[in-house]
């Protein structure tokens, strides 16, 4: 959160909603990068404070929001602090015409990038250095995370809701998750190791983040709805997939197939610079922007059935187990 004197235009904001003194609406920095769809980020109280509940530790995009939203108040002439603001809107300008041009760019590519890279589901299955054919490895949530992670890791594994002192069962060792009951394990994990003693999940609990979940779940904003839709979105996130492995050397780690109309890749976590350039661009490339860079988010584990769909989510591609490595 950030106090200011005065607050934020509420004109100049999308999907403003009331409830009781709270106010809530469609981030605006998040918004540039075409996320927070639902616009339900941003949350506004009564005493000026705001935020964004996405990005909640990041002063920068506090910042941004106030720069593309906030009421500037009346305060004495400046010349010098006019002058660096008029910089810094110009400077502000420049950088959004160059990720727009960025971002068509990647829209005009893209489709080269999926001609030039086809991944088929069989083609992904072969490929995969440990053999899919078998629910060991398809379906088995215990040896997925002995895969990625080492035994004595502490990964947590659970419902969205499993967070907090009552549910500090949910934060087990590997080791320990190997001996858990099927109704104890999933249906989600998170990409994140955690700190001994967690019992939150919340970025700040997060030990190392080893893995990076790109979640494909829609080009351009657009989700895919019907049968024909679901599968060319498959394969066309499978070729991005593949892209990003071959063409810019990125280290995959696994592939899940979410059960509904989306896979997971997780790849080793690239240098930051990598990753904000890759938000900076997942509109454009498939990719929820939401869940880059947030290793504390859940991702689904495989062999747990979607309850929307019914789907079984299942690997797809998966790497050799941590412990040969």
């Amino acid at each position: 959160m950030t106090t200011t004197h005065t607050s934020l235009d509420l004109t100049r904001l999308e999907n403003v909603r009331h409830s009781g003194d709270i106010t809530t609406a469609r981030c605006p920095a998040c918004a540039e990068g075409n996320g927070d769809r639902k616009g339900k980020h941003l949350i506004i109280y009564p005493n000026g404070k705001f935020g964004c509940a996405a990005m909640q530790k990041d002063t920068e995009h506090r910042r941004r929001i106030f720069a593309l939203a906030g009421i500037v108040g009346e305060r004495e002439h400046d010349p010098e602090q006019e002058r660096q603001r008029r910089q810094q809107r110009a400077t502000e300008r420049r950088e959004a015409q160059a990720r727009q041009c960025l971002l068509a760019t990647i829209q005009e590519k893209r489709k080269k990038i999926i001609a030039r890279h086809p991944w088929e589901p069989a083609d992904v299955w072969e490929n995969s250095p440990q053999r899919i054919d078998c629910d060991l490895v398809e379906f088995d949530p215990r040896h997925f995370l002995a895969t990625l992670f080492p035994q004595d890791a502490l990964v947590w594994a659970g419902d969205v809701r499993h967070s907090g002192t009552r549910h500090a069962d949910h934060w087990r060792t590997v080791a320990e998750w190997q001996y858990a009951p099927s109704e104890e394990i999933g249906p989600f994990t998170t990409p994140a190791v955690w700190k001994p003693g967690t019992c939150s999940r919340t970025a700040a609990n997060v030990h190392a983040a080893p893995y990076a979940v790109l979640d494909f779940d829609g080009f351009d904003g657009c989700k895919p709805e019907k049968p024909d839709e679901i599968e060319k979105h498959r394969l066309d996130s499978l070729a991005m997939v593949r892209w990003l492995r071959e063409g810019l050397h990125w280290q995959l780690a696994a592939i899940v197939w979410t059960g509904s109309k989306s896979i997971h890749a997780w790849f080793h976590t690239p240098p930051p610079a990598v990753l904000q350039s890759l938000r900076n661009t997942a509109a454009a490339l498939g990719i929820d922007a939401g869940l880059i860079g947030r290793p504390e988010h859940p991702c689904r584990l495989p062999g747990q059935r979607h309850q929307k769909t019914g789907g079984m989510s299942r690997v797809l591609w998966l790497k050799e187990p941590k412990q040969c490595e």
